[in-house]
């Protein structure tokens, strides 16, 4: 018994210079300084059709271009510092004119996805997203004045639904601002069903988040 005051008074008085030896740990518990995320998109968009000098350059859709218009917007919440998980909500509508006839594409696809984030630097965050999404398209063909289609027109190019699973693999960078309230997300996604916009397996992307705490 008189071992244990010469091995306890020691030890408690070690405690202050350990503490102050000890450096602070932004990330040491497990959950991030901001928990909730919304980010969203909205843009004209690419395809096969579509370059970049048409896309700036505004060319209307009697030139023969299609109306191309994404719109993507997503909650996240923080599991952990480097893992966020959310439902996702994504729109694309497309206008393509043919001969005598227009094709109007609607598409609305709901989901969920994981980002897996590395939180080694305070203004670029290298991230990478996994997301599964139920997709349901409407598409229509419109006639324009003055045609009246055949019979075999009308019997093979008439309106309906498909519906169908997609999923994707989208890494990118994130961009912190304003104290890390804000975010802008930089990216390449990657879908091995070819159901990005572009009807390609890899298309461009980028989002816009605003990082918050509730009360």
């Amino acid at each position: 018994m008189n071992r244990l005051p010469a091995i306890l008074i020691p030890l408690v008085l070690a405690m202050p210079a350990m503490a102050q030896s000890e450096q602070p740990c932004y990330f040491c518990d497990s959950m991030p300084p901001y928990k909730h995320s919304i980010m969203f998109q909205f843009n004209r968009a690419f395809d096969e059709y579509i370059d970049i000098y048409d896309y700036f350059t505004h060319v209307s859709f009697e030139d023969g271009l299609p109306q191309n218009y994404y719109a993507n917007l997503r909650y996240g919440y923080r599991v952990h510092k480097n893992i966020m998980v959310g439902p996702e909500l994504m729109f694309f509508s497309q206008k393509r004119f043919f001969y005598k006839k227009i094709l109007h594409v609607t598409s609305f696809k709901v989901g969920g996805y994981a980002r897996f984030i590395v939180n080694k630097w305070q203004v670029f965050k290298p991230y990478a997203d996994v997301g599964m999404s139920y997709n349901s398209v409407y598409f229509k063909y419109i006639w324009t004045e003055n045609y009246v289609p055949t019979d075999e027109e009308i019997q093979w190019l008439q309106s309906g639904f498909l519906h169908h699973f997609d999923a994707y693999i989208a890494p990118g960078m994130s961009f912190m601002i304003l104290q890390n309230r804000i975010n802008i997300d930089l990216g390449v996604k990657f879908s091995p069903f070819r159901n990005n916009v572009n009807s390609k397996m890899f298309v461009l992307t980028w989002k816009i988040g605003y990082n918050f705490n509730s009360k």
